[in-house]
């Protein structure tokens, strides 16, 4: 084999032809800073359901969701009139992971959390908003009721609780826990996906 090889080498020589060899190139991503990287996606407002009213709530309004997949929240927000604290909570032990003053001038707007709230996927969450008073909208699924998916954030149930709220404590009863047809208050968060 290789007195075939030699001559065909010479032959390459003489005509001045070149062999293009493989090449490998790779990027190297070190493992060592953990972020997320994936694009933003407000899970409620990408609904696209447009808003219903103006009303006057005491009342804390909110949601359950679930990521699908790992990632962090880095704002809480939503659409509303006025300036309330907007809370995040995990769903099955009460514990309290965040919240903001937000103010929103009835259009979705989000507020940064003082430290990024990493999250699992399968891991029920909840996001409320303390309303004082006025002015909180809503919107109706019609007949496509929860739980749906909208990116990578399942959203499974419409929560509230009636009376004034101010606490980091999640309340341990709710008025009603697993509403379907609306979502009452509008909270919504800022969720990057790993």
């Amino acid at each position: 084999m290789l007195r075939r090889i030699i001559p065909i080498l010479f032959l390459l020589s003489i005509i001045n032809a070149q062999i293009a060899l493989p090449t490998f190139q790779a990027v190297h991503k070190p493992n060592a800073i953990a972020s997320s990287s994936g694009t933003p996606e407000n899970p409620l407002q990408s609904t696209g359901i447009s808003e219903v009213g103006s009303y006057t709530w005491s009342y804390l309004l909110g949601y359950r969701f679930t990521p699908q997949v790992n990632g962090t929240i880095t704002q809480l927000g939503g659409y509303y009139n006025g300036t309330y604290t907007v809370y995040l909570w995990r769903w099955s032990d009460e514990n309290f992971l965040g919240s903001v003053s937000h103010a929103s001038n009835s259009s979705w707007s989000y507020t940064d959390l003082g430290s990024s709230v990493d999250v699992s996927s399968g891991t029920e969450y909840f996001i409320a908003v303390a309303f004082t008073g006025c002015c909180g909208s809503y919107i109706d699924y019609g007949s496509n009721r929860l739980p749906n998916t909208y990116g990578n954030i399942t959203i499974n149930y419409s929560v509230y609780k009636s009376g004034n709220f101010n606490s980091t404590t999640m309340p341990s009863s709710f008025s009603s826990a697993t509403r379907t047809d609306r979502s009452w208050g509008m909270p919504d968060i800022t969720f990057i996906p790993d």
